[in-house]
């Protein structure tokens, strides 16, 4: 089952130059893959037509490097990658859903006119606490 998983929705790995990216950049406060999710994007328009809601089943990682960059993998696609300081972080909205579950919500129209949508990347891990504590940690 695990790897029909795996091809399904993604391994939910980093990409070795990803991985190395973090190495990179002075150290991993928060690093965790393999993680069961779900993405969910509301009002958006493959092909022309409009879709008002679908949600996929993904895997997916999350990392916080020491310098405050937060990285979220899911579903083989780099959905944020921005440091805590930069102005897009404001617009990315993060919260707590469960005790077990991190939400990242976010607008790819901040960065990309032509993606109206909102799209919300939902993760499960057992450190989601600790993962709450390190986003809301003031910059």
């Amino acid at each position: 089952m695990n790897a029909l998983r795996r091809l399904l929705f993604g391994s939910g790995r980093l990409p070795e130059d990803l991985r190395a990216s973090l190495d990179a950049s002075g150290g991993i406060v928060f690093f965790e893959e393999g993680l069961s999710g779900s993405v969910i994007r509301r009002s958006f328009r493959p092909s022309g037509r409009l879709v008002e809601w679908e949600r996929r089943e993904v895997s997916g990682a999350i990392a916080v490097t020491v310098g405050g960059r937060v990285l979220v993998w899911a579903g083989r696609f780099k959905h944020i990658d921005v440091p805590m300081t930069h102005p897009l972080w404001a617009a990315i909205e993060f919260r707590l859903d469960r005790p077990d579950r991190i939400c990242f919500a976010y607008d790819p129209a901040r960065t990309d006119p032509r993606e109206p949508e909102r799209v919300e990347v939902r993760l499960r891990t057992s450190q989601a606490k600790q993962l709450a504590q390190l986003m809301t940690r003031p910059a």
